[in-house]
């Protein structure tokens, strides 16, 4: 186990604590604040990490994923940027994790932190919503085929001018679900749309639903309506699906307007067998703004991505690199502080394919491809969560 810690971090000869590590103090709460919140019934982990005995049954994959840095799902290089979201194992919580699987998992004294406060299947992470959008009618998925998306009116108006303080996105059926993107139909006599707004907000399998940034908000005028785009695929069964959108009402109105843009090519192409075909793509920030998450998006043949911020007067910094991007986890990386960027400062989004056989994610190395909607295709975009700088906000 020595020799397992040594090659992640770099430390010879550095021998470990002959002090047991404990379950119910070490294991328990380090397991409860990174893992538990997708290892529990109703989440995105294939197995629930609800009690002592479940983590002794996958303690070998367990080892495993840790080992491979697979788990906790986290992308970035730790070389570029620091993020209020990031969920790396620290190196000391690594060893004890590896140290207590190696000397077989003993259970130790103590109550059992994960049997005792078990985790409940919550509908929604951030309590219930003070508005439900729902789709207009459930949608029947097939047993089999590709399907096209599906673009989808809600009934729902808004009834009344809201500021939001979160908007979520809850898959009804996430075996099906492959991702939601919700846009907002404004009034026809509404004049304040945000004009950069790519979309509302989205679900996709990995991404967190949080509250807008500190300060921040989303404003919906009364009428405002909402589109939902919904990606299904099949899985073998019929399935059906009435997904959602949960609302969230801010108490006040925030210091500043809430947007997400983003910055996206669809002029390439992968050739077959390439394994670093190389794209990038440039957005313009016309007035002083400040930026609050950065998330890539690519699909399966999807390899690295970097952002950078190109100043006025030349220099160049990189806010984050994700040197192995992974389609599975489709990551938003808020900074752990909001970054102010001075008007005429582009944002140049660089990053790769990986259209070769050494690929295991690629559906078809022999095939030529270019951008389109399906997950076999592929898109290059940099997504952005963004607020202007200009003078704050007053109540509508």
């Amino acid at each position: 186990m020595v020799g397992h810690v040594t090659a992640l971090y770099g430390r010879p000869g550095r021998e470990p604590s002959p002090e047991p590590v404990s379950y119910s103090k070490e294991i328990a709460p380090l397991l409860h604040k990174n893992c538990v919140g997708c290892h529990s019934p109703g989440q995105i982990g294939p197995f629930s990490l609800s009690s002592y005995q479940k983590v002794k049954n996958w303690s070998a994959m367990i080892e495993e994923v840790v080992l491979d840095r697979r788990m906790p799902p986290w992308h970035a290089d730790s070389h570029y940027g620091k993020f209020a979201n990031h969920r790396q194992l620290t190196p000391l919580e690594t060893h004890n994790l590896l140290r207590w699987i190696e000397v077989a998992c003993p259970r130790g004294e103590g109550e059992d932190p994960l049997t005792n406060a078990p985790p409940s299947v919550v509908t929604w992470k951030l309590g219930q919503p003070d508005l439900v959008v729902r789709l207009p009618q459930a949608q029947d998925i097939p047993a089999t085929g590709t399907l096209n998306y599906r673009y989808l009116d809600a009934d729902f108006e808004m009834p009344k001018d809201g500021w939001l303080r979160a908007a979520v996105c809850r898959p009804d059926n996430a075996k099906v679900v492959h991702h939601i993107i919700v846009r907002v139909i404004y009034p026809d006599d509404y004049k304040d749309a945000p004009p950069e707004a790519y979309l509302f907000t989205s679900w996709v399998p990995g991404l967190a639903q949080e509250e807008f940034p500190a300060g921040t908000g989303m404003f919906l005028p009364k009428g405002a309506r909402f589109n939902f785009e919904m990606h299904y695929t099949t899985l073998g069964q019929e399935q059906t699906d009435r997904s959602e959108l949960g609302l969230y009402l801010a108490k006040e109105p925030p210091q500043r307007r809430l947007e997400i843009r983003a910055s996206e090519t669809r002029d390439f192409e992968l050739p077959p067998g390439e394994p670093d075909t190389r794209h990038f793509s440039h957005y313009c920030f016309k007035r002083d703004t400040i930026l609050y998450d950065l998330s890539p998006h690519m699909h399966l043949r999807g390899s690295w991505f970097k952002f950078q911020l190109l100043y006025p007067n030349g220099q160049r910094e990189t806010l984050l690199s994700v040197p192995n991007y992974d389609f599975n986890w489709q990551t938003s990386y808020r900074l752990a502080e909001p970054k102010r960027i001075p008007a005429g400062t582009w944002m140049l989004c660089t990053g790769g394919h990986d259209n070769s056989a050494r690929n295991p994610n690629n559906p078809d190395p022999a095939k030529r491809v270019r951008w389109g909607l399906q997950s076999w295709d592929e898109m290059f975009m940099g997504f952005m969560t963004v607020a202007d700088a200009g003078k704050e906000l007053t109540a509508k």
